[in-house]
């Protein structure tokens, strides 16, 4: 694992071309560019915002509903589109397989660095929003980056596992989609903890993206410590599937310019 990280540090510039590539790609093309990163996050806050705060009524004691809305929804696109576009990315670049040795890993990991870049930049609307709303800046925000950390240790390693086994199974790429709409029901993003009834509450906390979720709010809105054994727990989890990962990726390779 060591030669494969130092071997992925002597390809960072590739890694850093492909991740411009995307980012530049992305909206390539359109009136508004770039400018998509921020207004579609935006546009599907406005959208679920009067859904759900107005036809279904749901409440938040003491803040805007949009406001819990947006800090739960955009680390939720952040999972949700890294593990997607994982599930093609080795698939669409088969002839750059084929013709040139690099890490294959590196792009799983650029789109997880992409998307990771997406939300980064999605958060100082946030920010913004949260500076608007009157929600005080508070020592808490030192959190921010650890919780981001344990977030892309779990995008990054499902989105290995994905990329790879997608190759063999190419169905995967329209299950994952089914099942990441699922996902993101039974994710409070739309709805607080409150509203989850207590005898499924422990099925729903098996949910790695639960705590992340929440521990968001408690240090961007709550004002209030994450909870720091829940975040422990889904790093330990994380981890452990970033190492099974890595050994699946690395058995499957092998065989990936055979099976594009």
């Amino acid at each position: 694992m060591i030669k494969d990280i130092i071997r992925i540090y002597e390809y960072r510039e590739m890694l850093k071309t492909s991740v411009r590539k995307e980012l530049r790609s992305r909206y390539k093309g359109s009136v508004l560019g770039f400018f998509w990163t921020f207004l579609n996050p935006l546009l599907t806050l406005v959208i679920f915002s009067i859904l759900f705060s107005t036809v279904m009524r749901v409440t938040i004691p003491n803040y805007s509903y949009a406001l819990f809305l947006f800090v739960g929804l955009v680390p939720w696109t952040f999972i949700a589109s890294g593990i997607q576009q994982s599930t093609t990315t080795i698939v669409g670049n088969g002839n750059l397989i084929k013709k040139i040795y690099f890490p294959r890993v590196i792009l799983p990991l650029s789109v997880t660095i992409t998307n990771l870049v997406n939300m980064l930049l999605t958060f100082i609307i946030v920010f913004i929003a949260l500076w608007f709303s009157k929600v005080p800046a508070t020592v808490l925000y030192v959190y921010f980056p650890l919780i981001i950390l344990i977030q892309t240790v779990l995008v990054l390693a499902l989105a290995i596992v994905l990329s790879s086994v997608t190759v063999y199974f190419r169905d995967l790429e329209h299950i994952i989609s089914i099942l990441t709409m699922a996902w993101f029901y039974l994710t409070p993003v739309i709805y607080p903890m409150d509203y989850i009834p207590k005898e499924y509450l422990g099925i729903f906390s098996l949910n790695p993206m639960m705590p992340i979720i929440n521990a968001y709010r408690d240090v961007l809105m709550f004002n209030r410590l994450p909870d720091f054994t829940s975040l422990s727990y889904v790093l330990l989890f994380s981890t452990a599937l970033l190492i099974v990962g890595y050994y699946t990726f690395n058995a499957l390779q092998k065989r990936f310019a055979e099976e594009i």
